[in-house]
């Protein structure tokens, strides 16, 4: 048997559990599986032997437009990464760095009121961003908050410490 097929036996049943969960049944079924076995797992193993050839933590980042499934496929190769090749994986979103609201609506009352929304340039804390990349940098976890889950993986980070929830993010 293949290691794709031992792979894709290990990680079906969750694959499957995830999309019923998240109720991403737009397609059939089969497509699902044919979707796993040829785009999901074939990541997987790409992204996992760049982790073998860096020997440690792998940064691996989705780009696309909104609304284009970056959030699934992170939660989907997460599965496949965790599961199968056992790795520690951390994945962490560009929306888990917005300004609180507050701050947004200040923006908005003297600069301009899209800033009350999220998305529009200017309402990520680049200062939050910048001390999160330089605390993962330094493996300095303490100072870390823990702000959500999708697109940006930290695979392998051996522990994540002293994390608190970010509140007024809405």
């Amino acid at each position: 048997m293949q290691l794709t097929d031992k792979c894709f036996n290990k990680v079906k049943i969750d694959y499957l559990k995830f999309l019923t969960k998240e109720k991403i049944y737009k397609k059939s079924k089969l497509i699902h599986i044919q979707n796993l076995r040829k785009i999901y797992i074939p990541i997987a193993f790409w992204i996992d032997n760049k982790w073998k050839k860096k020997g440690k933590t792998l940064l691996v980042g989705l780009s696309a437009s909104q609304g284009s499934g970056k959030t699934t496929v992170a939660a989907i190769l997460s599965i496949i990464l965790k599961v199968f090749f056992k790795r520690n994986v951390c994945v962490i979103s560009i929306d888990d760095f917005y300004k609180t609201l507050d701050d947004r609506i200040k923006m908005a009352k003297y600069k301009h009121p899209l800033f009350k929304t999220r998305g529009v340039p200017g309402t990520h804390d680049i200062n939050l961003i910048k001390s999160f990349f330089n605390s993962i940098k330094k493996k300095n976890l303490k100072k870390l908050y823990y702000l959500g889950l999708t697109k940006l993986w930290m695979i392998d980070l051996k522990k994540i410490i002293g994390i608190k929830s970010k509140k007024n993010q809405k």
